[in-house]
């Protein structure tokens, strides 16, 4: 009886562990979305002069997750283990309850940009993580002791999410769940595609202090208003309920140039933080750009550090369309193949032969690689974990 009673507690520290582990490496592999999420709670609760830290505090806390999670798999320093889980279980209930109930328009982040849960179904998942918890901890005492292999393994485990977190950290995210990710299609057109369709007038959606307004792109809001999304426009023809991303940027005099995106081989440059990028690289690499066959635009938000020259556009789209600040993303007749983080971005020759490429191979090759990358480090993890 006490030996399945054991197991009983394994198996549900083990459950925990998977969430936690899933739920903390989905957030390391975006740490500058995680650090937007962040920013949003601190929002919430006014502690705004936190701001400047939330990208840190982001990337802390999904760690500790995701370690905590291998520890709970692996089985070590179970004692240690189940009280920081047991906080952190009880810390994120109560969290979530407060949102439930005040229901502010923000999401949890709890797998970052991959699952979006509602506040309700959020607050429903923590409480089965609560009932597992008292299974698996009550009482606090008889966890049992783990092979002394097992601290080898959560050893790897730890060093390889530290890992995760400094390569992602440095370069763009293994997976981009954004709706600017590769294969996406911009919403713009020379024919103007803003324009009534089938009686429909597409209108954009815009965010401030917590509320949300609809507006058409005649009567577009200031800058105090933050873009979220357009609303699904109806098409007749091969298009029937076609929704894609807007990417909309203005000149120095205030006129949209959206459609410039579409217009063949395009390498987008995007700034959303003016006062800490690197210039001089950026336009360097825009004059590559253009050396290689590709029209460079350089997109940013308004700052007294953008040069002259530029196109201007929001902050959320442009971090959305690009994680790194200075990061090129390019675009072919409107589709989105490939982007990089300012590190990365090919040079010379090698740039020259990767925009001659066939961009739906491209887009593939990009997407596959990376997304082979993620799930291969997910299954090194589970394995190491679990059968080590």
């Amino acid at each position: 009886m006490k030996k399945a009673h054991h197991r009983l507690r394994r198996f549900c520290a083990i459950l925990i562990g998977l969430v936690f582990l899933a739920s903390g490496l989905l957030k390391l592999l975006d740490p500058v979305g995680t650090g937007l999420i962040v920013s949003e709670y601190l929002k919430f609760f006014h502690m705004g002069f936190l701001q400047g830290a939330a990208k840190g505090f982001g990337m802390v806390l999904s760690l500790l997750e995701a370690i905590t999670g291998a520890a709970l798999v692996s089985g070590v320093y179970r004692r240690l283990t189940a009280a920081v889980t047991s906080f952190l279980i009880l810390f994120f209930t109560i969290i979530t309850l407060i949102l439930w109930i005040a229901n502010p328009v923000m999401d949890c982040g709890c797998f970052g940009e991959a699952i979006h849960l509602t506040h309700l179904q959020t607050l429903l998942k923590n409480v089965v993580l609560l009932v597992l918890a008292v299974i698996a901890f009550i009482p606090f005492q008889n966890f049992g002791v783990p092979r002394k292999r097992k601290k080898i393994a959560f050893a790897l485990a730890a060093l390889s999410l530290v890992f995760a977190l400094c390569y992602n950290a440095r370069h763009l995210p293994m997976i981009d769940f954004t709706e600017f990710a590769p294969g996406a299609e911009l919403f713009a057109s020379l024919d103007n595609d803003y324009q009534e369709m089938d009686g429909k007038v597409p209108t954009f959606i815009y965010e401030r202090a917590g509320q949300r307004g609809s507006f058409t792109l005649d009567n577009l809001p200031d800058s105090t208003w933050t873009f979220v999304a357009v609303d699904t426009l109806t098409r007749s023809g091969l298009y029937k309920t076609a929704s894609k991303p807007v990417l909309s940027f203005r000149d120095a005099e205030g006129n949209y140039q959206d459609e410039l995106a579409v217009l063949g081989k395009v390498m987008v440059f995007s700034v959303y933080d003016p006062d800490d990028a690197d210039w001089d690289r950026i336009r360097t690499q825009a004059g590559e750009a253009r050396a290689a066959g590709a029209t460079p635009l350089i997109l940013s938000v308004p700052g007294e550090d953008a040069p002259q020259g530029v196109y201007y556009a929001d902050f959320k789209p442009l971090i959305t369309l690009n994680r790194a600040n200075g990061g090129a993303t390019y675009f072919n007749d409107g589709e989105l193949i490939s982007k990089w983080s300012p590190r990365d971005v090919p040079e010379g020759e090698e740039l020259s032969r990767v925009l001659d490429r066939e961009p739906v191979g491209m887009s593939t090759d990009f997407i596959v690689g990376r997304r082979i990358k993620a799930q291969g480090f997910a299954l090194y993890l589970l394995a190491l974990l679990l059968l080590l």
